[in-house]
């Protein structure tokens, strides 16, 4: 926010230069991006008075002028046509500087030498906005000015010898959205005093009734407080140059004198106003209520707007009239034929204004203000400010009385005293009485017999003890907090399980070849119509989202993977191994949803076994031995016969396969993909809890090949369940090491080659010590119609 410092000195006495006044401000918490002076750039501009005009001998289009700039007579060759014999005008010396950068210099116009230039509005940087009696192609004659004036700084004569300094205002703070709760602030730094503006106001006999019955708010929920005050006898001019100079200082551009003191008090008190003719209004009510579904509404800025439902608007009795809190309506809009005019001060909802100006792609001075979720107090006092400037400037007659609707009255709020807690939060002892007299320049009184700080209507962020102690030690000074050294014994924290176990997980895929990727949180509703096995309701929705791509909550990683596989494909990559590990999220029956941590591995240019050996190196890493591999599974993002769920002790710990082909159509990938998802909680729960030392072995083992021919449908684990089944303290490891099916093999068969090692703790085993459990287990193995091959 930028501010003019003439502005906030007329409202708070500044006993410091403007460095020193930046510093302290930044200090305390208001803080400070930076200052310039305006018009900087203009140097060595002076007033001056044209004594003598006489035309150019060789050149009837060029004047030449005598100017008295106090020390010294110039001579100055001008073309322009509306200079005359006692003008004051601005003159630039020779090695004055202009607003563009442009540098002066002595110029000879054949035969005649101009000692400067008499200077335009553009060339000064200034506009008609801000001296509209100035003209726009010509001199810029100045008014107000005597001899007294001449020799003169230009910026000095103007007034306009000002410093702007911008404030960087944080959204919890919206009472310093304005030049009076800056003053306030500085107040409080420099211990100096605050000038509140005027509030005293005549009104006329006549009467709002005469004019309005009644301001209606539907909803207390869209607007806490709205007040009409009407101005009669309008007579629309511009503003007083002091009014459109510090107008002009904070960004804004005058347009007549009503609209200027809406700008005007919404910058010093910080409350948004807005006039509206009010001959243009429909009927003798006013309504604040929502718009109705695809309502249209002509702005200010001249564009026609279509309104939701969720939208709130300021409405006559036949259409809308303003979009509440963003900009009004062009209908009912203050021009030059003005005689009566409706004055608005309300409260609205600030979340409801920012979706509003968000969807109309429409941010003003006036929704960023309501935003921050102004207090109704604001209201009343920007209302009793507007209709004191209105008769100061003689804009019009206020008429008695007002329509004040209040349906959520803002209540007093008050803290208890604790300046033990003061004392233990900041680390610093400071006198109670300096405490009370801080808070006091802030306007937080304190009731000695309540034991109890009285925090003001305007001060929204205060509400306890803590807040209290930041407003003390702020302007206190956090330069004044002592430097201490701790001493303590050192704790240890250390990482739980579940920390350990992702960091292992990330470092064996990382030296495996996997490239880790992150991705975004929040996704669109729209991949659920490509997904299987999901509900949209089921998703946490987001209540103030980016955009419809960005609206809900993730609940899977498989969407991240198919976009990045089809990110690196696109790019002629066509071997990729990446993994994520992250949250997915679901609705539950609590206030907060289910969160899940999963990790999914995404492969194109590897095969489904190859993915499988290394989840299976992973399990074996993270000592979980007891995993299986079943195709038996409902996953519809799979491939139906490619793919399979992996559980361990009845836990269902994740899938794998290749991703279904329609899928992969979907998101515009051509290969062949595999994809694996485990969950982290559920490999917590199989995990091997402790971990057995194991001598290296005294005695050789046996080592027996078995080559099996096993149904079609039988798969490799029932083999393998059967070893576990009969396995004993020799039995010490078996595994699968090759598959084959062909012309050997008969037609519904194919062949499992596995090898089992056998080792005794005790002994050198021998032939007769294999052959019982051998038996048993091809025994049991014959019941699945498995055999040896012959």
């Amino acid at each position: 926010m930028k501010v003019s410092l003439e502005w906030l000195k007329s409202l708070v006495d500044i006993n410091c230069g403007v460095d020193k006044l930046v510093e302290k401000l930044t200090m305390t918490g208001t803080k400070v991006e930076g200052y310039e002076r305006r018009l900087y750039f203009v140097k060595n501009v002076v007033v001056g008075k044209v004594l003598e005009i006489s035309l150019h001998p060789e050149n009837p289009n060029l004047s030449i002028c005598k100017v008295d700039v106090k020390d010294e007579i110039l001579t100055i060759i001008t073309a322009a046509k509306n200079v005359y014999r006692g003008a004051f005008v601005p003159v630039a010396k020779v090695g004055a500087t202009l607003a563009n950068g442009k540098v002066i210099n002595k110029l000879e116009f054949k035969g005649v030498v101009s000692e400067g230039m008499l200077c335009s509005l553009d060339e000064l940087g200034l506009t008609s906005a801000e001296f509209p009696y100035a003209d726009e192609n010509g001199i810029f004659i100045l008014e107000g000015m005597d001899d007294g004036k001449l020799g003169t700084d230009i910026k000095e004569a103007l007034g306009i010898d000002d410093i702007i300094i911008d404030f960087e205002i944080t959204s919890n703070r919206p009472d310093c959205l304005s030049v009076v709760g800056l003053a306030r602030e500085i107040a409080a730094v420099l211990k100096t005093n605050l000038k509140f503006p005027n509030l005293v106001y005549k009104e006329s006999e006549d009467r709002i009734e005469n004019y309005l019955d009644k301001i209606e708010i539907q909803d207390k929920n869209i607007c806490r407080r709205y007040i009409g005050k009407v101005i009669k006898n309008v007579k629309i001019e511009p503003s007083p140059q002091w009014l459109r100079k510090r107008l002009i200082a904070c960004g804004i551009r005058p347009i007549n004198n009503i609209v200027d003191v809406t700008n005007y008090v919404m910058l010093e008190i910080g409350q948004p106003l807005h006039a509206f003719d009010l001959n243009k209004i429909h009927g003798r009510n006013v309504f604040v209520r929502l718009a109705n579904d695809g309502e249209e509404i002509i702005t200010l800025d001249g564009v026609k707007r279509t309104l939701r439902p969720v939208d709130i608007v300021i409405a006559d009795e036949d259409r809308a009239i303003a979009v509440a809190g963003v900009m009004g309506g062009l209908e009912t809009e203050v021009d030059e034929n003005t005689k009566t005019v409706l004055l608005e001060a309300a409260t609205f909802n600030p979340a409801m204004v920012r979706r509003t100006s968000r969807y109309l792609g429409l941010r003003t001075e006036a929704s960023n203000r309501f935003e921050k979720g102004l207090s109704p107090y604001f209201a009343e006092i920007a209302m009793q400010r507007a209709c004191a400037l209105i008769e100061e400037i003689g804009a019009g007659e206020v008429v008695r009385g007002s329509i004040d609707t209040y349906l959520d009255v803002q209540q007093q709020v008050t803290v208890k005293a604790d300046f033990s807690y003061i004392e233990k939060l900041l680390g610093v002892s400071i006198p109670q009485d300096e405490i009370i007299e801080i808070l006091d320049r802030l306007e937080i009184s304190y009731d000695r017999e309540k034991e109890v700080f009285i925090i003001p209507p305007f001060r929204v962020d205060v509400t306890d003890m803590a807040d209290i102690s930041e407003e003390v030690i702020r302007i206190y000074g956090y330069d004044k907090i002592p430097s201490r050294v701790y001493m303590g014994n050192a704790v240890s924290s250390g990482l739980t399980k579940k920390q350990k176990m992702v960091n292992e997980i990330r470092s064996f895929l990382a030296n495996s070849g996997y490239y880790e990727i992150y991705s975004y949180s929040f996704e669109s509703p729209k991949v659920y119509e490509i997904l299987k096995g999901y509900r949209l309701d089921d998703a946490v929705k987001i209540l103030n989202p980016l955009g419809e791509d960005f609206s809900i909550m993730r609940m899977q990683l498989l969407s991240s993977i198919l976009k990045t596989l089809y990110l690196n494909l696109s790019r002629n990559i066509k071997d990729i191994k990446i993994f994520e590990l992250a949250t997915v999220f679901k609705k539950s029956n609590n206030k907060l949803p289910d969160e899940r941590l999963v990790l999914a591995l995404g492969n194109v240019g590897q095969d489904f076994y190859f993915v499988k050996g290394i989840l299976e190196n992973l399990f074996d890493m993270l000592r979980i031995k007891d995993i299986d591999f079943s195709s038996d599974h409902t996953n519809l993002n799979l491939h139906p016969t490619r793919s399979a769920k992996i559980v361990s002790k009845d836990t269902l710990v994740g899938y794998i396969g290749e991703i279904h082909p329609d899928i992969l159509s979907s998101f515009d990938i051509q290969a062949r993909a595999i994809y694996a998802e485990v969950y982290i909680d559920a490999l917590l729960e199989v995990e091997k809890k402790e971990k057995k030392y194991v001598p290296l072995p005294k005695y050789p083992a046996i080592e027996r090949d078995y080559a099996f021919l096993v149904p079609d449908e039988i798969e490799s684990r029932v083999i393998e369940g059967v070893f576990k089944k009969y396995a004993s303290e020799i039995l010490e490891d078996f595994y699968l090491f090759d598959v084959y099916k062909g012309q050997q093999i008969k037609e519904g068969f194919k062949s499992y080659a596995y090898k089992a090692v056998f080792r005794s703790k005790e002994k050198t085993l021998s032939d007769d010590d294999i052959l019982p459990l051998q038996e048993k287990i091809l025994n049991e193995l014959k019941n699945y119609n498995i055999g040896l091959r012959e």
